[in-house]
């Protein structure tokens, strides 16, 4: 999800969604763990005028136990009309934004089962999406009906009957979506058919043949022009690309996307093939600012490039088709998975196009805003709401410092690629993640993401110098929460050249050979360190 603090100067912080709205995403219980989730085939009418929505989903599921009730989540205000099994009608209850739903006989482990669930109403209405979720009910400047959706952090069972948790994605999905004739409604995947309907409807049938987050799942609706192109991977891999605009903006767009080519360029270079090659690239102009809806990446940036030479919007939401959509966080308490990895992402795509030192330079305006309050990691189990954006700042210079202490630009790429390669279309865990880059790199880097992922505190560096003999005698020391992490950190051991000097827990000495203690610098643009 896009960080509006990233890229306004008018926001000091941002205050994520999580921290307004409660979210629908249900912990785990035993009702939710009897079945895992393979498919949905959506049927959604999107009516813009009375702002409501009509739908079924059917779900696919295995039986991972016995069972004779399962729970599904939708939220409380939506209107169920029936749910269905073999044709034949099925008992449920609703306990707030819980369904549970009563088989007619036991379903045995390992069976293969469907069931449908109808249903209707309002769904809530976002009032700054996406941090505020929901769905956006806007006319363009024809008068013309423009709805998006963006449910992120309030979940997607606030307008579809779904299992909301992300550690159970459904393997694929269909969404047959049916918009006011003249309208076109853009969805996940790649567009299988178009047809019209005698009630004034148009339908559009989309396809996503990848396992998809729920919260990926998106519609947009709006008199939107098309147009195709195609990128060429290094290979010759060749990946459809498909772009949805309003028409006041077509031209504008058509000089403007060309930079999602030179990121696909650079993004698969640092961390391997575009994700969803089979579902193709879409970019959708939406009234909100941006999402990363997978395989439809939502855009609202307002065709600007930022100070640095490029479209804030395009690359970040992008980046996430990696990490995100494709390696995805089992639980929001490991969230920085999706967005330090992506932030991260920003700054390889500028040093890709202008350069290391302006890549450098990006960085260090981000660790400006790290705040250091809470650990990057959070309580596991629940609706963890963070107050703060170290998921973004924090995490991308946890990447970099660690992309500087490996030293090694060829075992850091190929260990990115790989990762990407281990748990490709995979939801993970943040210790898994860790896990594969310290057997990857051969380094044991747990005490290094225990301090960064799970203390608060920045490790310190500690020094002073003393005169002799006509030179400075540097006497250093790393104070950190985790007491047997050392930490390589680059200082001018020479005049005006940068080394590595390992700092620990004990004090140490080492001699300098110059006599200047200006002379002295720490290279603050490599390392995420307190220094005192």
């Amino acid at each position: 999800m896009i960080n509006k603090a990233l890229n306004r100067c008018f926001y000091v912080a941002l205050v994520f969604l999580f921290l307004f709205a409660s979210s629908l995403q249900a912990k785990n219980n035993k009702l939710k763990d009897v079945y895992d989730v393979l498919y949905y085939q959506i049927d959604l009418k999107i009516e813009p005028a009375s702002k409501e929505i009509i739908g079924s989903n059917q779900f696919k599921i295995c039986a991972t136990k016995p069972f004779k009730q399962l729970a599904f989540d939708l939220l409380a205000s939506l209107k169920i009309s029936s749910i269905s099994h073999q044709n034949q009608l099925l008992s449920f209850n609703r306990k707030g934004n819980e369904v549970v739903v009563d088989f007619p006989q036991m379903m045995r482990k390992g069976d293969t089962l469907f069931f449908t669930v109808n249903y209707s109403g309002k769904p809530p209405v976002a009032q700054n999406a996406p941090w505020d979720g929901g769905f956006v009910w806007e006319k363009d400047e024809q008068g013309k009906p423009w709805v998006g959706l963006a449910c992120e952090g309030l979940g997607a069972s606030s307008w579809l009957p779904c299992k909301d948790q992300w550690e159970d994605e459904p393997n694929g999905m269909s969404m047959h979506l049916k918009v006011p004739r003249g309208l076109i409604g853009v969805s996940n995947g790649r567009l299988k058919s178009k047809k019209s309907y005698p009630d004034g409807t148009d339908g559009f049938l989309w396809e996503v043949t990848a396992p998809i987050n729920h919260y990926n799942i998106t519609v947009n609706v709006g008199d939107y022009k098309h147009w195709e192109d195609h990128f060429v991977s290094a290979n010759g891999k060749i990946l459809d690309l498909n772009y949805y605009v309003l028409e006041k903006n077509l031209e504008q767009a058509k000089t403007h996307f060309q930079q999602v080519k030179r990121m696909l360029k650079a993004f698969e270079f640092y961390f391997g093939q575009y994700p969803f090659y089979t579902d193709g690239y879409k970019l959708v102009e939406t009234p909100y600012w941006g999402m990363e809806h997978q395989s439809c990446v939502a855009y609202g940036n307002n065709y600007k490039n930022n100070k640095f030479g490029f479209d804030f919007i395009i690359i970040h939401e992008s980046g996430h088709e990696w990490f995100a959509n494709s390696i995805t966080a089992k639980d929001k308490a490991d969230m920085w998975i999706h967005e330090g990895f992506t932030t991260y992402s920003e700054a390889l795509y500028v040093e890709n196009q202008f350069g290391n030192m302006r890549a450098v330079q990006y960085l260090l305006e981000q660790k400006e805003k790290i705040k250091n309050e809470l650990p990057i990691i959070g309580p596991r189990g629940v609706n963890y709401n963070r107050k703060d954006n170290d998921n973004y700042y924090k995490g991308t210079w946890i990447l970099h410092s660690l992309r500087n202490i490996l030293d090694n630009d060829t075992l850091w790429f190929n260990t990115l690629r790989d990762l990407n390669a281990k748990f490709f279309h995979q939801t993970v865990t943040s210790k898994q993640v860790e896990d594969f880059i310290s057997v990857r790199t051969k380094t044991d880097l747990k005490p290094f993401f225990d301090q960064y992922l799970r203390k608060k505190e920045l490790p310190q560096i500690e020094y002073f110098l003393v005169k002799k003999n006509g030179l400075n005698e540097l006497h250093y020391r790393l104070n950190a929460s985790v007491k047997n992490l050392k930490l390589p950190v680059k200082v001018t051991l020479s005049r005006d050249k940068y080394d590595y000097l390992v700092f620990e827990k004990r004090w140490k000495v080492i001699d300098l050979p110059y006599a200047d203690i200006e002379l002295f610098k720490v290279d603050e643009g490599s390392s995420l360190v307190k220094v005192k």
